[in-house]
């Protein structure tokens, strides 16, 4: 009997031995026993969080702050409309968020709010918990850190509840912070990704960054070094201006996507990128700023810099940003080609058919790997940020290794600070280092505390902040974010329809033209580009082209053309010279005043262009520091300023609008708030005492199984 049991035990350890065996082979295939790591063992906790995990379906995880207005909610809509993603928007304000989602139709089963001020440590803390929860066993996709405030009008800086500057903590602490702790939480994800938000007033190579005072500079952090609390705003140390902390903050977001990068990547896989998709000259962003500046920005941008994007096109790149599978490559800083910058009289809106980093209309295909800045590829800079940013948030990393070496630096193709901004820096930094206290705060061997304790003494002694408390709250509200009081009450409902809303097909007429000479046949419908797919719902195939692309119904032709990257010839803009004219179901058309009318299922919307000699393309360009190129510069100059007062003078209603909308949609989230039944961060109270029940239901049934299993083998002891 003892040799059968022997047998039988033998043929159990060679049978385990075999399993094992098989187990090291499966491992050595797939790169490791990583993929032991996602096997969860069958406890209740585990088995609730795949229960809560199963309400999202097939669908990423996406994380973006600031969804309740300008390119956050632009983004937050192209992403909604694929049907891919639950997007969960982190705001402030979740009464005035479900207000937007309510007014811009989100389908709320994808969409979650959340609370997060990111003006408070605490609060981005309660946000990290509650997410970890709200996603059950799901990974985390997608985290783009895109809320910001700018605050360059006030002489002296406010604070948050944490005692920093508010643009420096919003901005970038916060963000540095969310995404050391979300950073765990992307493991099993297949396509991971952290994009923060850059910006070109932060990459001094360009003339928008290095040649408009004040200049992102970040010295030798000694600010950020001695803590950045009150009254230390700047992380250079110096003297508090707010335009200069705001461009500081983007220059530290780019340089912490670089690091991010070269300490991660390889061991993540996470995908880290900066971006910026242009001056959104019509954002939220610029609320702050007085009520003269926000009419006449947007059309000094489209007139004199040629530089307009709209919240619609900025939200589209900042989502092919977090969909494009090309935007998979870590490390980079991505732009757009798009923007008239020279022929201004016959392209001011040529939909982005004129190279031109960062401008309007840079279609999907316009999109490339921007150069960075020496400031921005600092390497030594860059571990200093990345030790004081760590030490002043208290962040926690997961462990780095095989470390990339530095990338090359790039050569400065930007021009160089004007003589007046080197003055006007000069003048703030002589103004922050007077007395003899100066030395000491840049003596590195005198102890942090002395430092930091005489660099306060002499910001007190600069700090503008008014004595007069009818002056400071006066400042105070001007600075709140509140749209401007203005007498607006002859708009009506109308003009409160969501923003970039579709057309409808009555609205979709076109003028008629005479038939151009066109010889071109027309070939079959060809692939979808690449990508395009969620563009829109209806395709567009173009001719003789023969490329085929997605568009929404009631988006403007010449806007599609330029994504599909399609030439379109354009001159009046008015549909009166027939130079855009494209063949419509037999007929010839302005594409300037054409938009894309809703199809029949199955059908697609068919475009033939006229066809454009390179030559012809050519010759719309103009290079630099050409003869050409002066003389062409000069008429843009005055064209663009023709176009600048003309417009100007017409501006008022569209603006008028805008702040009718910021208004309407402030009284009704104050409505909201007094009977809103939600839960704290968003997700009902109801559904979270649902999960709860259930985990108490799971936890009962389990004791009473453990107690029956237990009853059973003692019976059976008893038979034996």
């Amino acid at each position: 009997m003892s040799s059968v049991v022997w047998w039988v035990q033998a043929r159990m350890a060679l049978f385990n031995i075999s399993v094992l065996w098989l187990l090291f082979q499966a491992a050595e295939a797939r790169g490791g026993f990583k993929w032991l790591a996602n096997i969860k063992s069958p406890t209740l906790i585990n088995l609730h969080k795949q229960r809560v995990g199963q309400k999202f379906g097939d669908k990423k995880l996406v994380v973006i702050t600031g969804t309740s207005s300008g390119l956050g909610l632009a983004t937050t809509k192209a992403l909604l409309r694929t049907e891919k993603y639950h997007v969960i928007g982190a705001v402030r304000n979740l009464e005035k968020m479900n207000v937007v989602a309510e007014v811009e139709g989100f389908n709320m089963s994808h969409f979650t709010p959340m609370l997060l001020e990111l003006g408070s440590f605490d609060s981005l803390n309660k946000f990290v918990e509650e997410l970890d929860e709200f996603r059950g066993d799901r990974p985390i996709d997608r985290l783009a850190c895109n809320a910001a405030v700018y605050q360059p009008t006030l002489p002296y800086p406010k604070w948050t509840e944490d005692g920093h500057e508010q643009q420096l903590q919003i901005n970038y602490l916060s963000h540095f912070l969310l995404s050391s702790k979300i950073m765990p939480m992307m493991e099993g994800s297949d396509d991971a990704r952290i994009v923060m938000l850059g910006s070109v007033t932060g990459n001094d190579n360009t003339v928008g960054g290095g040649g408009v005072y004040p200049i992102a500079d970040l010295k030798e952090l000694e600010g950020l070094e001695l803590g950045c609390k009150k009254p230390i705003a700047m992380m250079d140390g110096y003297n508090f201006n707010g335009a200069k902390a705001y461009k500081d903050t983007k220059l530290a977001c780019m340089m912490t996507a670089n690091m991010l990068h070269e300490r991660f990547h390889r061991s993540t896989g996470i995908a880290f990128s900066s971006v910026y998709p242009g001056c959104i000259a019509e954002t939220p962003l610029f609320r702050e700023k007085r009520p003269w500046f926000r009419k006449l920005f947007p059309v000094f941008m489209k007139y004199i810099t040629g530089g307009y994007v709209g919240e619609e096109e900025a939200g589209q790149r900042l989502f092919q940003v977090l969909h494009d599978p090309r935007c998979t490559k870590s490390g980079v800083y991505w732009s757009w080609n798009g923007g008239p910058r020279e022929g201004r009289q016959d392209a001011l809106e040529k939909g982005g058919q004129i190279v031109g980093a960062g401008g309007a209309g840079g279609g999907w295909d316009s999109i490339y790997e921007n150069d960075q800045s020496d400031k921005v590829l600092n390497k030594e800079l860059m571990m200093k940020l990345w030790q004081y940013s760590n030490e002043v948030t208290g962040a926690e990393w997961p462990e780095a290794y095989q470390p990339r070496s530095p990338c090359p630096t790039l050569k400065v193709i930007g021009a160089a600070t004007s003589l007046l901004g080197m003055l006007e820096e000069r003048a703030r930094m002589e103004a922050s280092r007077q007395g003899a206290g100066a030395e000491l705060v840049s003596d590195r061997s005198v102890p942090k505390e002395v430092r930091r304790k005489q660099l306060e003494e002499m910001l007190m002694k600069l700090d503008k902040t008014p004595k007069d408390a009818e002056t400071l709250e006066q400042d105070m509200l001007r600075t709140s974010g509140m749209a401007p009081d203005m007498h607006t009450s002859h708009l009506s409902d109308e003009n409160l329809r969501p923003i970039a809303a579709h057309t409808s097909v009555d609205d979709l007429v076109a003028p008629e033209l005479d038939d151009p000479d066109c010889d071109e046949m027309e070939q079959e419908p060809p692939q979808m580009i690449p990508g395009h797919e969620l563009l829109g719902d209806t395709p567009v195939v173009f001719q003789p082209q023969n490329v085929m692309t997605m568009a929404r119904v009631g988006q403007p032709l010449s806007e599609v053309a330029s994504q599909a990257n399609v030439f379109i010839k354009y001159k009046c803009r008015k549909g009166e010279c027939k130079t855009c004219a494209v063949n419509i179901g037999g007929k010839w058309v302005c594409a300037c005043q054409t938009k894309i009318p809703a199809q029949a299922p199955g059908q697609h919307f068919g475009v033939r262009v006229r066809p454009v000699t390179e030559a012809e393309k050519d010759a719309e360009k103009a290079a630099f520091f050409s003869p050409k190129s002066i003389r062409d510069g000069f008429f843009n100059n005055v064209f663009g300023m023709v176009g600048f007062a003309k417009e100007a003078l017409t501006s008022d209603t569209d603006f008028e609008v805008r702040m009718e909308r910021e208004k309407r949609i402030a009284e009704l989230t104050a409505k909201r708030a007094k009977y809103d039944s939600t839960g704290l961060r968003g997700v009902h109270i109801a559904e979270q005492n649902d999960h709860k029940v259930g985990l108490k239901v799971a936890s009962v049934a389990a004791i009473a199984g453990l107690m029956l299993a237990v009853a059973q083998s003692a019976s059976a002891g008893s038979w034996h």
